[in-house]
């Protein structure tokens, strides 16, 4: 197992470890509910990927292209963050927020189905959590009852479509 830690503001709360050829964010100390962890740092695009997080409607933000790996450890850690549908961190446009009291090398997690309209790549959920959806797709696939669960922890764009009534994103408008 290896360590790396980021140069970058957050850098002494978190870690990025390797183990068994997978990757995982932890927290290096004890961290309370409510706190910062880190900011999200990275490019914008209008088109989702494997490890983008979804700011808004067409809005991604995902890592900038030609960064080897140590770079990427060291400022764009935040792509180490796996999924939980038990999370203990979520985010708020591009601020990582712990949702509970987070330990010393516990893995630093977010319910995709919380930014994702769609996700990019569906897969099969492992976390075992008491709620876990099973397959992960994003907040589109979602029932009604886990839309509503998720409420606290949902992202401004995801939110405002729970709330627009149908949990549908609205049309599109061509503009010319």
């Amino acid at each position: 197992m290896t360590e790396t830690m980021s140069r970058q503001a957050g850098a002494n709360q978190v870690a990025v470890l390797r183990a068994g050829g997978e990757y995982a964010l932890v927290a290096r100390r004890p961290v309370p509910p409510g706190t910062l962890m880190f900011r999200l740092d990275g490019e914008l695009t209008g088109t989702p990927t494997r490890y983008s997080v979804q700011l808004g409607q067409d809005r991604h933000l995902d890592l900038p292209p030609s960064y080897g790996i140590e770079e990427i450890m060291d400022r764009f850690y935040w792509r180490f963050m796996n999924h939980s549908c038990a999370p203990s961190v979520a985010i708020r446009d591009r601020e990582v927020y712990s949702v509970r009291a987070i330990q010393p090398r516990e893995e630093i997690t977010f319910d995709y189905n919380t930014t994702e309209f769609e996700l990019a790549e569906p897969f099969e959920c492992r976390c075992g959590a008491e709620h876990c959806v099973r397959r992960v797709a994003g907040f589109a696939h979602l029932a009604p009852a886990d839309r509503e669960r998720l409420r606290p922890w949902l992202s401004d764009h995801l939110l405002a479509l729970l709330d627009y009534g149908n949990g549908e994103e609205p049309q599109r408008v061509a503009h010319r």
